[in-house]
Formats: structure tokens, C-alpha cells, sequence
């Protein structure tokens, strides 16, 4: 009877330990990018490290949620991230990808850089990667935004396809996932620059979440990295959470994004120094940066490399 009773506290104390590990998280995109975050929950993975996440959809609104405490993560693109911090926000960035992962794409009677003078190009909003992509991808073209083209904020990628679909916009900055998508749509990629180095999207806590509950962080890098390795060596699960997570029921864009997913994620998902000092030259050339910036001070990977360290010593 009295073992019988100590247990039944163990588990008790251990449900109740769990609940207190009840944590947000949110993306602001449906990029692949960063549905790798309701897809770990779906497999179970981030509860298997001792986390209750939550993952809350809010397009392009990540770091308000970060800042007032609604979430305690979020995955969302550099830019926000980095001008956040430069405007004071006391914001970290603890793994992320460093490629721009943005295609530029337009209505079937544009197809070159002259067709699109005078044109309306969509993106989520200003500030995000899908602004600062499009703008890059107008660069290569030699047209300038809001001079030869207008950018217009109109929301997440259902949102810009709808636009183009409707005439409201003739073009616009989507994923580099979204590609197989875009042409079934009958739309013309113009330019893709999804090599570029580019701090295109990034994990985001707070440092003063950082600072007290290190272990939770930790737990959620660990997470991070086992959802990796699940998509990588469960292809066929992998697709039907996605399938789920997109409702979606085309299999060839399906695999585009499974496709994506896997080739853009390395195994540790480190963001480095150079992505983001490139965007802080972007942001010194238009003259939003005037002093020296350490682009190390935007970073914070310690975590991730000991957990690189645990997985190798297993």
C-alpha cells in the first residue's frame, strides 16, 4: 500500500511538473521554414523532450507576441528579428537558416523585369523577409522598389496568391517552397534568389526568457533538432502531417514542400554571423544603420551547439 501511494504522488508531482511546462510558440509564415514547428508538435517530438507547445499561427505579428509575453518562441524571418533589436527589444536569436528563400513571381503576361514597370509586387508586410526578398529580387531585375514598382502589404501566401489570382497584384515575394504551387497557378517565376546569404528566417526568444528558464530553451532546441531528423528519416509520416497541417490533398506539391523542408534544414540549424551581416549592410545602405554593429550581439548559439555536442556523445 505504501509503495502503491508513493507512486501515486510520483505521478502526480510529475503531471504537475509537466503542466508548468506549458509554453507558445509562434509562426508568422507558412513557409516550410517554419511549419517545422506545428509539425514537430503533431509527431509528439517537442513533448518527448518535456515541453506542452502550443503553436499559435499569427502572420507577421511574431515579435509583438515575443515582446508583450503571449508566446515565449517564435520562428519567423531575420529582418523583423534584427530591426526589433535594433529599435531596443530585448530579443535573441537562438538558431535560424541563413538563405533568403524567396522567389519573385508574376501573372502569366509578365515575364521579364521591363513587363513589371508600373506593377503592383504583394508581400506580407514591410519589414518581414518577404519585403526585404522581394526587394532584392527587384534589384537583380534593375528595378527599384517603390519607384518602378509599388510593394503592397497584403498578407500571408494564401493572400498574395489570391491577389495575383484576383488582378489585384501582378507579382510577389513567395517562399521558395511555394514554387511547385506558384506554377500550378499558372504564374511565372522571374527571378529566384534562394541561395542568397540572408538571415531568412530565425528561432526568437526573449533574453530575459533565455536568462531564467535556460533548461526550457535548451528542451526546445533539442526539440528542434529531433523534428529535423524525423523529417529527414520519415519521409512518408512527414508528408501526411504536412498533407494535415496545409490541408492539402495534391501530392505533387506536397512533395515540393516535403522536398524543401529537407533540403534547406541542416541537421543543426545554425545562424550565422555573415547572414546577418548581410542585412545589417542592407539596412546601413539605406541609411537605417549609421554605426558599427557586432552582428554577434543579434545571436545567441551556445545552446544549439550543446546539444550538437549531446547528440555526438550518444
Amino acid at each position: 500500500m505504501r509503495t502503491a501511494i508513493v507512486a501515486l504522488v510520483l505521478i502526480i508531482l510529475s503531471h504537475a511538473g509537466f503542466a508548468q511546462m506549458r509554453l507558445r510558440a509562434s509562426y508568422g509564415s507558412l513557409a516550410v521554414s517554419q511549419v517545422v514547428l506545428p509539425l514537430g508538435v503533431r509527431a509528439g517530438i517537442f513533448q518527448k523532450n518535456g515541453l506542452n507547445i502550443e503553436p499559435i499561427y499569427i502572420g507577421g505579428r511574431s515579435v509583438s507576441a515575443l515582446i508583450s509575453g503571449d508566446v515565449q518562441f517564435g520562428f519567423m524571418g531575420g529582418p523583423p528579428a534584427i530591426l526589433a533589436q535594433l529599435g531596443g527589444a530585448n530579443l535573441v536569436m537562438i538558431a535560424g537558416l541563413n538563405g533568403l528563400d524567396q522567389i519573385l513571381v508574376s501573372i502569366p503576361s509578365i515575364k521579364r523585369g521591363a513587363d513589371l514597370i508600373g506593377k503592383k509586387v504583394g508581400i506580407s508586410r514591410f519589414g518581414t523577409t518577404a519585403d526585404y526578398g522581394a526587394r532584392i529580387n527587384l534589384k537583380k531585375l534593375k528595378l527599384l522598389a517603390q519607384k518602378d514598382v509599388t510593394l503592397i502589404q497584403i498578407g500571408d501566401t494564401p493572400a498574395r496568391i489570391g491577389g495575383m489570382l484576383s488582378g489585384a497584384i501582378e507579382a510577389a515575394s513567395l517562399s521558395s517552397s511555394e514554387r511547385e504551387l506558384a506554377t500550378q497557378n499558372g504564374f511565372y517565376v522571374l527571378v529566384d534568389n534562394s541561395n542568397v546569404e540572408f538571415p531568412g528566417n530565425a528561432v526568437v526568444t526573449t533574453r530575459a526568457y533565455l536568462k531564467t528558464n535556460r533548461e526550457d530553451v535548451k528542451r526546445f532546441l533539442r526539440g528542434l533538432v529531433e523534428v529535423i531528423q524525423f523529417a529527414k528519416t520519415q519521409p512518408e509520416r512527414t508528408k501526411k502531417m504536412l498533407a494535415e497541417i496545409y490541408r492539402q490533398n495534391d501530392q505533387s506539391v506536397i512533395e515540393k514542400r516535403y522536398q524543401a523542408m529537407v533540403e534547406m534544414f541542416p541537421a543543426y540549424p545554425y545562424l550565422t554571423k555573415g547572414a546577418v551581416q548581410s542585412f545589417l549592410e542592407i539596412l546601413r545602405e539605406e541609411g537605417k544603420v549609421k554605426e558599427p554593429v557586432d552582428p554577434e550581439s543579434f545571436l545567441a548559439m551556445s545552446l544549439l551547439r550543446e546539444v550538437e555536442a549531446e547528440h555526438k556523445r550518444q
